[in-house]
């Protein structure tokens, strides 16, 4: 059951995560990668492709951005659809705009019009039920 709640309070967090990812490719995609320049100047003592280690790096990065920002997009998809699958329909608003929608307790109990107790206990048979839809 505590695997069930860390990815819920994961599932909180996906916006934003996949917003800063969606920035940083757009970043790394858009600045050209360095070139070499060759010209008669001296350089130093080393013989590295300084430029080539870069553009290297960054499709690295670019293929880490990529994986990340699926594997987030699929775990977000499977717990919506487990909360989707819930019984009680109080259950499933309960857990939607907490969990999904990001409103605190107070806006979920004011746009409920229950008390914070209800949430609380619709919190808990939502959680048991959603470790046994997703075998956690």
């Amino acid at each position: 059951m505590t695997d069930i709640k860390a990815r819920l309070n994961r599932l909180k967090k996906i916006p934003r995560r996949l917003q800063e990812i969606k920035r940083e490719i757009e970043y790394l995609e858009s600045n050209p990668m360095p070139l070499n320049v060759f010209d008669k100047t001296p350089q130093g003592k080393s013989y590295r492709n300084t430029a080539e280690d870069r553009t290297i790096n960054t499709i690295d990065r670019l293929a880490e951005l990529k994986a990340e920002y699926g594997a987030c997009l699929d775990e977000s998809w499977e717990l919506r659809e487990a909360i989707e699958l819930l019984t009680d329909p109080l259950d499933n608003m309960v857990m939607r705009l907490f969990y999904i929608n990001g409103h605190s307790w107070d806006e979920v109990a004011r746009t409920l019009r229950v008390s914070k107790a209800t949430l609380q206990r619709s919190r808990t048979r939502a959680i048991e039920e959603l470790a046994e839809l997703l075998g956690g």
